[in-house]
C-alpha cells in the first residue's frame, strides 16, 4: 500500500490533503463504477447467445456457468488495478418489460494488501437498449442491495463519506469521499462528475436498499446507526433528484425515521434540500446545527421537516424548519428535576448570515403552560460551530399558565411579550423583561433560571404600576399561603393596587423565597366577621418569608352606632402563611366617638360591652385606639381564639352612665381593654367636684358580673354641694381627697364606698362645738348604694373629738328620710346614739338620741341662735351629767331649736328624785328650768341633806357661757328637814334643845328657801341663801367642792324666827336681830361646826364686822 493510500484510509488523522490529492482520491470510487461497466458490457455476448432461452425463461434469473463466472471476474480485477474484485452468483432476468436485469451476489471490492473492502449482498442493474445497438454497453439503472456507509463529521464541522463495512470504516485505505464543511454544492458536483462518465451516460436511476450508514460526530461525541435505509437518484433530463429515508439506530430503544430529498438541475449549483424526520430524539438533533442547538435542553422525540436552499453560487439560503415535539420535558442536564410538558410546536427560520431565528410560531402544552409565541432571537457565542446563547425578543399571542397545577383556574394572557437571553450551557435562561398585559394593568418581570447540578436556581422580580386586586389574586398560587389566599379571597372585596414588587428566589433544595410588595388604595376588607368592613383603605402591603403585612395610611369602619372609625395606621399582618390555620395580628390604631369605638367593640364575637352589662354609648367625646387583635385565619374562628389587647386615649369625655346620676366629664382618659378585662382610668369631674378614677371589669371567663369604679375624688364644699350633703354653710373648708370605690354589678344597684383621712379639710359643727383643723387627720368612711331611693348603709367618723357610725336612708330624691347612728361620740360630753329623720327638703332633720349621756360641763352646746330653721329634738339619755355631783338620769325630753333650744324634760336627780324641767330658747345657749313637788328629796339626792320631804322646789339655771357653767336660782316653799347631821351640831353648839328635838321628831319646816349660786364643773358658788321657818331662820355663803365634797360655808342662824325675825329689815333674810354667827367646813358627810356665842350680842347691823363678804359669782 502507498503513502498516498495510508493518508486517504487514515481521515481525520492525516493532514489536509491538496488538491490534486483530491483529484486522485476521487478517481477511486470512479474505477469501482468503471469496473463494474466492464462486467456488464462482458456479460453481452452471454446476453445475445442465451436470448432463445431467456425468453422462454421469463422472470426467471439464468445463472452464469462457472467459465463465465471466473471468465467476468478476471476481466473485472484487470480493469481495476490494486483492487481485488470478487463477486458470487451472476445471473440475468427478463422482467415483464422485457428490458434484461444483470445481478451479481456477494460482491466484494478490496484493495490488496489492505483489509479494508466494500461490500455489496446484491447488485442488479439494467442496460440501456439504444447503446446496446450501437454496441455500447451501458447501464441505464444500478440497484444496490445491503450497502454500508460510513459518514463522520469532523470537530471543525467537515464530513467524510466513506463505503465500507462498520468495521474498516476509521482502517487506512478505506475507500472514501470526502466532502468539506457543510458544503452540499461540492457534494452535488461530485454526482454531477460521476454522472458525466461516457460508460454511465445512460444511467438515470441508482438505487440503493438495505442501506447501512455508520454516522459518528466528533463534535458531540456521539454515533448513530442508521438501518434499511433506502436511497435512490434519480436523473431525467437535466434534472437531480434524491430521495431517501432511513430507520435511526440511537443509544435506547427507540427507533427514529428519516426522509431526504434533494432536487437541483445538472451544471447549476443551486438547489433545494428537505429533510423529514420522526421521532427524533431533541438532543440527536440538537447536535446537527446551530439553528437546531436550542433543542438540546429537551429531553422528548421531535418530528418535523428542514428546507434549505443552495444558490447558483453554491451558498446556504435560510433554512425553514417545522417541529412537532412530542411529550417530553425542559431537562438541560441529566440530574435536573425536569419540567414536563405534554408537546410543544415550532415553525422558524434561520439565516446563516445573520445568524437570526425568526419564529413564525413557537407553541408549547404543558401542566406548566400552555403557550403561542413568535418573535426573533439571534444566536452569539458560537464554538465548535455551534451557538452558545441566544438573544432576542419574544411575543406570546396567547399565554395560558397553571405551572404545578398551583392554580384553581389556569391564568390567561394575551400579548405576553418577554426580552430574553438564553445561555445553552450551563443553562441559563435570563428575562430582560416579561410584560403580562393583564385586566387593567400590567405585570413587568425580569430574572433568570440556572440549571445548577444540584437543581433549579431562580431568581424573579416583577413589577406593575397598577392592577386590581382581583387580578393579583389571581397570580396568587392557591399552595403559597393557603389560608391567607383563602383569608384574601373571601375578605378583600375590592381595591386597586399599585407600584407593585414581586420578587422570586428559589435556590436547590431550599423552599422559594417570595416577596411580595404593593401600594392599595379604596379598597374594601372584611378582617373579622360579623364586624362592619374596612372601606376606603389606602396603604401598601408586603409578603416576604412566610409573613404578609398590611398597613393601612386611610380608611375607615362604618360602626354600627357613633358613626365613621378612622383606620389610618392600623394593620394587619399574617404571621405565618405557611401554618393551617395561619395566625393573623391587626394592629389597631384608630379615632372615632368613644360610642363608634364601644360599638365596634360590641360587635360579634366581641360583645364586650354586652358581656360587661353596660351600654355602648355609656360616654360622649372622642377615642384614640392602639392595640392588637390576634387571630386564626378559619372559618367562623371560635371567639376564644381572638385575643384583643388595646389601650384608647378619650378626649372630651362626658357620661351620665359611669355615676348614675351624675355627669362625669375628662379632658382626657385613657381605656385598656383585653379579653379578659376592660379598664378606663384617668382625671376628671364628677359635676362640679374634681376626681382621678379607673372603671374596671372582667370580660369573658375573667367576667365576674361586677364592675368597679375607684379612685379620688376631693372632698370640699363643692362636693358637699354636687351631692348635697345638707351641711350648714361654713361647715367644710379647704379641700382634700377621699377615696372611692363603686361596685357596679348587673342587676343590682351600684355599691359605693368612700375613705378619706380628711388630710387638708377643715370642718366645723357649731351645734355641737366641734371641728377640724385643715392641718389635722382623721377618718370618715361612708359606704352605700346608688339605689332609688339611694342607701348610705354605713358611715363612719373618727376625728379628733368626734366619732360615729351609723347609716343614712335617702328619699328617691335624694334627701334625708332617716340617719341611724348607733354611737356619737363628740368630745367628753356626749356619747349617745342618735338618730336623723328627714323632714323634707328646707326642713332642718328631726334630731331623736336614744340613749347615752351628756356631761354639761364639758358641753358648749350652741342652742341653735335666734333662727326659725331648727327642727325638734328628742333626748332619751340614759344620764345627763350637770356636775360632778349632779347628774339627771333617765333623761327624757323634747325640744325645738327654733328660736332657740327649748322644751320639757324629765329625769331622776341622781337617779333618787324625779324632776322635771324646762329649757327655754335665747341667745346662744338656752336656760334650764327644774322643778319638783318633793323639794326634800331633790334635795337629799344632791346630797345637802340626808332627809327631807315635802316642799316644792324651782330651779332656774341661766348658762354662762363657760362649759358646765351656770347661775341659778333656787326656791324652795314648805321644805321639812329631819336627820341633818350638820344642822344638828349647829343646834347642839348654840344649846337650842327644843329645835333638836323637834329635829329628831317630826322635822324642822322652812317655809321659805330661796339661794342665787353659781354652778360650775367643780365647785357651787352660793352667793347668798336663806332658809326661814317659825322656828328658825338661817343665812348661808360659802363654797361647795364638788369633786372633793367639802363645804367652806358661813352664816348665821337665828332662833325663834317668827319673833327675832323682825331684825331681818336690818340684816339679810334668814337672818334675826338676834343670831350665832357659824362656819360649815369639812367634808360634807361630817362638817365641822364652829360658832361664835358672842355674836349673839352684835346686833344684825353689826353682824358684818365679824364674819368675811360673801363669796361673788365671777369667782
Amino acid at each position: 500500500m502507498t503513502d498516498k493510500d495510508k493518508d486517504i484510509a487514515a481521515g481525520d488523522k492525516a493532514p489536509r490533503p491538496d488538491v490534486t490529492q483530491r483529484k486522485a482520491r476521487r478517481r477511486w470510487p470512479h474505477r469501482v463504477w468503471h469496473g463494474c461497466a466492464w462486467a456488464l458490457s462482458g456479460l453481452t455476448l452471454i446476453t445475445v447467445a442465451l436470448a432463445v432461452v431467456v425468453l422462454a425463461l421469463r422472470d426467471q434469473p439464468l445463472v452464469a456457468p462457472r467459465w463465465l463466472h471466473d471468465r467476468l471476474e478476471a476481466r473485472l480485477d484487470s480493469s481495476m488495478p490494486g483492487l481485488s474484485v470478487q463477486f458470487g452468483e451472476v445471473s440475468v432476468i427478463l422482467g415483464d418489460s422485457w428490458k434484461p436485469r444483470l445481478r451479481l451476489r456477494d460482491l466484494q471490492v478490496q484493495r490488496v494488501g489492505s483489509p479494508a473492502r466494500v461490500s455489496l449482498s446484491d447488485i442488479e442493474g439494467t442496460i440501456a437498449l439504444e447503446p446496446l445497438l450501437q454496441g455500447k454497453v451501458q447501464p441505464h439503472s444500478i440497484y444496490l442491495t445491503g450497502a454500508q456507509l460510513r459518514l463522520r463529521r469532523n470537530a471543525e464541522g467537515g464530513f467524510d463519506l466513506a463505503l465500507g463495512d462498520n468495521g474498516a470504516a476509521r482502517s487506512e485505505g478505506a475507500v472514501r469521499q470526502t466532502t468539506s464543511g457543510a458544503d452540499i454544492a461540492a457534494l452535488a458536483d461530485a454526482v454531477e462528475q460521476l454522472l458525466d462518465l461516457p460508460d454511465l451516460a445512460a444511467l438515470d436511476r441508482i438505487e440503493a436498499n438495505a442501506l447501512t450508514l455508520f454516522y459518528e460526530d466528533a463534535r458531540s461525541g456521539r454515533a448513530w446507526t442508521i438501518d434499511g435505509g433506502r436511497v435512490a437518484l434519480e436523473r431525467q433530463g437535466e434534472e437531480l433528484r434524491l430521495r431517501g429515508d432511513f430507520a435511526l439506530l440511537g443509544g435506547g430503544d427507540s427507533v427514529a425515521t428519516l426522509a431526504v430529498n434533494y432536487d437541483s438541475r445538472i451544471g447549476n449549483r443551486a438547489a433545494n434540500l428537505g429533510l423529514n424526520f420522526a421521532d427524533m430524539p431533541a438532543a440527536d438533533i440538537a447536535t446537527q446545527g446551530a439553528a437546531l442547538a436550542w433543542l438540546g435542553v429537551l429531553d422528548a422525540p421531535i418530528s418535523g421537516a428542514l428546507r434549505v436552499s443552495v444558490d447558483s453560487e453554491g451558498q446556504l439560503g435560510p433554512l425553514n424548519a417545522t417541529l412537532q415535539i412530542g411529550a417530553g420535558a425542559l431537562r438541560p442536564t441529566d440530574d435536573i428535576r425536569p419540567i414536563r410538558f405534554r408537546s410543544a410546536r415550532s415553525y422558524f427560520t434561520y439565516d446563516p448570515n445573520t445568524m437570526a431565528l425568526r419564529f413564525d410560531e413557537l407553541s408549547v402544552d404543558s401542566a406548566f403552560v400552555t403557550a403561542r409565541a413568535e418573535g426573533e432571537v439571534r444566536l452569539t457565542g458560537t464554538r465548535d460551530g455551534l451557538p452558545q446563547e441566544m438573544v432576542g425578543q419574544m411575543r406570546m399571542t396567547h399565554m395560558v399558565a397553571n405551572p404545578g397545577r398551583i392554580y384553581p383556574k389556569p391564568l390567561e394572557f394575551e400579548d405576553v411579550r418577554a426580552d430574553l437571553r438564553l445561555q445553552l450551557a450551563p443553562f441559563r435562561l435570563s428575562l430582560g423583561q416579561l410584560r403580562l398585559a393583564e385586566a387593567g394593568g400590567a405585570l413587568l418581570l425580569s430574572g433568570e433560571v440556572n440549571a445548577r447540578p444540584e437543581g433549579w436556581d431562580l431568581t424573579l422580580d416583577g413589577a406593575a404600576e397598577a392592577m386590581p386586586s382581583e387580578a393579583l389574586l389571581a397570580l396568587w398560587p392557591e399552595d403559597l399561603g393557603q389560608k391567607t389566599r383563602t383569608w384574601v379571597s373571601e375578605n378583600v372585596h375590592r381595591g386597586e393596587l399599585s407600584n407593585l414588587q414581586l420578587g422570586v428566589r428559589s435556590l436547590p433544595g431550599h423552599k422559594p423565597d417570595v416577596y411580595l410588595g404593593f401600594e392599595f388604595r379604596e379598597a374594601e376588607v372584611t378582617f373579622i366577621k360579623d364586624v362592619p368592613p374596612l372601606k376606603d383603605l389606602a396603604g401598601h402591603a408586603t409578603l416576604y418569608q412566610n409573613r404578609f403585612a398590611v398597613l393601612a395610611n386611610a380608611g375607615h369602619v362604618d360602626a354600627p352606632q357613633g358613626g365613621r372609625v378612622s383606620v389610618a395606621g392600623t394593620s394587619f399582618v399574617v404571621l405565618a402563611t405557611n401554618e393551617k390555620p395561619a395566625p393573623a395580628r391587626v394592629s389597631l390604631q384608630t379615632d372615632s366617638t368613644i360610642t363608634a369605638a364601644l360599638a365596634l367593640l360590641n360587635t360579634p364575637p366581641f360583645r364586650f360591652m354586652e358581656k360587661a352589662g353596660q351600654r355602648v354609648d355609656m360616654a360622649d367625646g372622642r377615642a384614640s385606639v392602639t392595640g392588637t387583635i390576634d387571630l386564626k385565619l378559619m372559618k367562623d374562628p371560635p371567639p376564644e381564639t381572638i385575643q384583643v389587647a388595646a389601650r384608647a386615649t378619650l378626649r372630651d369625655l362626658r357620661s351620665t352612665v359611669l355615676v348614675p346620676g351624675r355627669t362625669l366629664a375628662a379632658s382626657e382618659m385613657t381605656v385598656t381593654a383585653s379579653n379578659e378585662h376592660l379598664l378606663i382610668e384617668g382625671p376628671g369631674r364628677i359635676g362640679a367636684v374634681p376626681f382621678d378614677g379607673r372603671f374596671e371589669t372582667g370580660l369573658g371567663k375573667a367576667a365576674t358580673g361586677e364592675s368597679r369604679v375607684t379612685g379620688w375624688v376631693e372632698l370640699s364644699e363643692r362636693f358637699m354641694d354636687e351631692f348635697r350633703i345638707g351641711l350648714p354653710a361654713g361647715s367644710v373648708s379647704g379641700k382634700g381627697q377621699a377615696e372611692v370605690e363603686i361596685v357596679l354589678a348587673k342587676g343590682k344597684a351600684p355599691a359605693f364606698s368612700m375613705t378619706s383621712d380628711l388630710s387638708g379639710v377643715g370642718l366645723r359643727l357649731t351645734a355641737l362645738d366641734w371641728s377640724l383643723p385643715r392641718a389635722a387627720r382623721g377618718r370618715i368612711s361612708v359606704s352605700g348604694a346608688m339605689a332609688s331611693p339611694p342607701r348610705i348603709d354605713r358611715i363612719e367618723v373618727d376625728a379628733p373629738g368626734l366619732k360615729a357610725s351609723g347609716a343614712v336612708e335617702l328619699t328617691a330624691a335624694g334627701q334625708l328620710q332617716r340617719a341611724l347612728f348607733s354611737r356619737v361620740q363628740v368630745g367628753q360630753w356626749l356619747d349617745a346614739p342618735v338618730e336623723l329623720t328627714g323632714r323634707g327638703a328646707g326642713a332642718a332633720p328631726a334630731v331623736a338620741v336614744t340613749g347615752g349621756t351628756v356631761d354639761l360641763r364639758r358641753a358648749k352646746i350652741d342652742g341653735g341662735g335666734s333662727g326659725s330653721g331648727g327642727g325638734p329634738i328628742r333626748l332619751a339619755l340614759d344620764r345627763l351629767q350637770i356636775s360632778d355631783s349632779l347628774a339627771l338620769t333617765a333623761f327624757r325630753g323634747d325640744f325645738t331649736t327654733s328660736g332657740g333650744m327649748s322644751g320639757n324634760f324629765t329625769g331622776m336627780l341622781n337617779g333618787a328624785a324625779p324632776v322635771r324641767g324646762q329649757m327655754i330658747g335665747g341667745g346662744r345657749a338656752s336656760t334650764i328650768r327644774l322643778s319638783s313637788d318633793n323639794a326634800g328629796a331633790v334635795i337629799a339626792a344632791g346630797g345637802l341633806l340626808k332627809q327631807g320631804r315635802g316642799g316644792k322646789l324651782d330651779l332656774v339655771l341661766v348658762p354662762t357661757g363657760a362649759a358646765g357653767t351656770y347661775d341659778g336660782t333656787l326656791a324652795v316653799r314648805g321644805l321639812w328637814i329631819t336627820d341633818a347631821p350638820a344642822m344638828a351640831d349647829l343646834l347642839s353648839a348654840i344649846s337650842v334643845v327644843g329645835l333638836l328635838e323637834q329635829m329628831s321628831g317630826n322635822g324642822i319646816q322652812f317655809s321659805e328657801v330661796d339661794a342665787r349660786f353659781r354652778l360650775t364643773p367643780t365647785q357651787v358658788v352660793l352667793a347668798e341663801s336663806s332658809a326661814v321657818g317659825v322656828s328658825i331662820g338661817i343665812s348661808m355663803d360659802g363654797t361647795y367642792d364638788l369633786g372633793a365634797s367639802r363645804l367652806d360655808m358661813q352664816g348665821v342662824i337665828s332662833p325663834i324666827y317668827l319673833l327675832n325675825g323682825i331684825g331681818s329689815v336690818l340684816t339679810r333674810k334668814g337672818e334675826g336681830l338676834i343670831g350665832f354667827n357659824f362656819n360649815l367646813t369639812g367634808p360634807s358627810s361630817a362638817p365641822q361646826v364652829s360658832v361664835n356665842p358672842l355674836s349673839i350680842f352684835t346686833p344684825g347691823m353689826f353682824r358684818e364686822l365679824f364674819r368675811r363678804p360673801p363669796p361673788k359669782l365671777s369667782q
